[in-house]
């Protein structure tokens, strides 16, 4: 059963995290319409195609925060699931370098690490939640 505390503790989270999730859109598109309409020297153009990741530093912090209000055995449940999506995407990246080698591979792959670790880890986690049940 949830508690009071549980339900400020996640209505706290879900807002932060709408913030920084509305902050990394509004920075990606806003961007792409910036560098898509001005005529910009190369190091503008680098400086508005990183600040999408000054969000994503955010999200690190914001569900961190969540992860320590959790209890013991959902932050277990949280890290198990998270060094398994890690080792997957880690060796898939792995033997993609070494497939890289002999057989030519699409170029803007290494956009898709990131959500491939957060998907696979929302995947995951009810595969171990079923260990601690």
């Amino acid at each position: 059963m949830m508690t009071n505390e549980h339900n400020k503790h996640l209505s706290k989270y879900m807002l932060r995290l709408a913030c920084v999730l509305v902050a990394y859109t509004g920075l990606l598109i806003g961007g792409n319409i910036l560098d898509q309409h001005l005529v910009l020297l190369q190091w503008q153009r680098v400086a508005i195609a990183l600040l999408p990741v000054l969000p994503a530093f955010a999200f690190i912090f914001v569900v961190l925060a969540f992860v320590r209000n959790m209890d013991e055995v959902w932050q277990k449940i949280i890290t198990e699931s998270a060094l398994i999506s890690a080792g997957i995407i880690g060796i898939s990246t792995f033997t993609l370098g070494f497939m890289e080698e002999v057989i030519e591979l699409p170029g803007g792959i290494l956009i898709w690490i990131w959500p491939a670790m957060i998907g696979l880890q929302g995947i995951t986690m009810p595969i171990v939640k079923r260990r601690y049940s």
